[in-house]
């Protein structure tokens, strides 16, 4: 069977994280017996991978989405395929043609991903952080039209798609269309555990990974450490953050923040990091932070791919959201508050020194991560849902 996984994501390294999402599912797909052909673009070039090697150009100095999606429609009309699944951020008459022209061209299947839902929350961020009353105004303006054109094209939506995948807050149906919560997975091989620290009384180094810092909510983390540098003690540990990646429109911001905290000495920046560089880091650390900024976002699920990282890694993690695998019985998993509440620092020592004393908790961790977040697994269930039982069609 021949799939088609259509995606707008931009492959740049602000997206890493999402990159290797993809790329998890595609070969994911690859192993449930698809041939999948997937897509990504850069700087002028919107790439067809996997089963296809296509390359088309475009200007991206204007209107970058309208002209992927034309030379995806056209590109719908010229292949046959059995599923269509299609990675969108919202609903616009562009998508639903896409849709159209494939269900045209004998597509039996499709299926639709929503990677952020509720997603109009982040539109309306746009104008809360508009910096001048003309910029909030034009700003409001733009939202608007996005927000009525999703809510109109989404109204065919039922007339084509067959499931929807909901990442973030629950529903059962998203316009109409039955809709199942996804959960992320990673490539769990390609990530190599830390050695357990059994000292108990070491100081505590805290890892967070991220693109776009707005929602990862790391600010409070640093909130927490400055009260706990000013209380703690000299016999208690210190307190160190690692920061890898970061949006360098973010990034001054952040600085000033660290430097106004009086945490100069307490905050390393590594930059962007992948692959071995990033796994080096994780041995150099003791707790990861997920993502602690949901409720920014108006979100209380959240399926974190940075928090399945740290989970193959075997390195315990704090977390601010809910999650269908995790709960307060998880002895390698902090669940915080999520609202804007500065991070407890006394409650991360303690679990990280529970942690240590606990001898089988990174082996728990990383046999956790094997039982969980395996794409292959996830993706079936996805294919299930929507209509394909690939493991058991004759």
């Amino acid at each position: 069977m021949k799939l088609m996984y259509l995606t707008f994501q931009e492959d740049a390294p602000l997206y890493m994280g999402v990159k290797n999402k993809i790329e998890g599912q595609v070969s994911a797909l690859e192993r449930l017996g698809f041939q999948v052909t997937y897509t990504m673009w850069e700087k002028d070039e919107f790439k067809f991978l996997g089963a296809a090697n296509f390359t088309k150009h475009f200007n991206s100095s204007k209107g970058i989405m309208k002209q992927l999606t034309n030379i995806a429609n056209h590109y719908l009309e010229e292949n046959e395929f059995d599923v269509l699944y299609l990675r969108l951020d919202r609903i616009s008459f562009d998508f639903i043609d896409i849709c159209k022209t494939a269900r045209l061209n004998k597509v039996k299947k499709i299926i639709v991903e929503i990677p952020n839902y509720p997603y109009l929350t982040d539109y309306i961020r746009n104008v809360k952080y508009a910096k001048t009353i003309k910029n909030k105004a034009v700003t409001a303006a733009k939202v608007t039209v996005t927000a009525l054109i999703d809510r109109l094209s989404g109204l065919s939506l039922k007339k084509y798609v067959d499931a929807v995948v909901l990442y973030g807050n629950k529903a059962d149906y998203f316009f109409g269309v039955k809709s199942m919560n996804g959960d992320n997975g990673i490539n769990i091989d390609r990530i190599e555990p830390v050695k357990q620290c059994t000292d108990i009384n070491k100081d505590i180094s805290i890892l967070g990974v991220a693109g776009t810092l707005w929602w990862q909510g790391y600010d409070r983390i640093l909130e927490g450490m400055s009260i706990y540098k000013k209380s703690s003690s000299d016999d208690m540990p210190k307190i160190r953050f690692v920061l890898v990646g970061g949006d360098k429109t973010e990034m001054p911001e952040f600085k000033k923040n660290v430097e106004k905290l009086g945490l100069k000495d307490d905050v390393t920046f590594c930059g962007f990091k992948k692959g071995k560089e990033l796994s080096d880091i994780y041995k150099t650390v003791d707790v990861g932070a997920s993502t602690l900024g949901c409720y920014r976002r108006g979100l209380n699920f959240c399926s974190s791919l940075k928090a399945r990282e740290y989970c193959a890694a075997a390195l315990p993690f704090i977390y601010a959201y809910e999650d269908a695998k995790l709960n307060d019985s998880t002895k390698f998993a902090l669940r915080i508050p999520n609202d804007e509440t500065p991070v407890d620092i006394n409650t991360v020592v303690d679990f990280v020194q529970n942690c240590r004393k606990n001898p089988n908790i990174a082996k728990n961790e990383r046999i956790f991560a094997e039982e969980n977040y395996d794409w292959k697994t996830i993706m079936n269930n996805i294919l299930v849902f929507a209509g394909i039982d690939i493991l058991n069609r004759n």
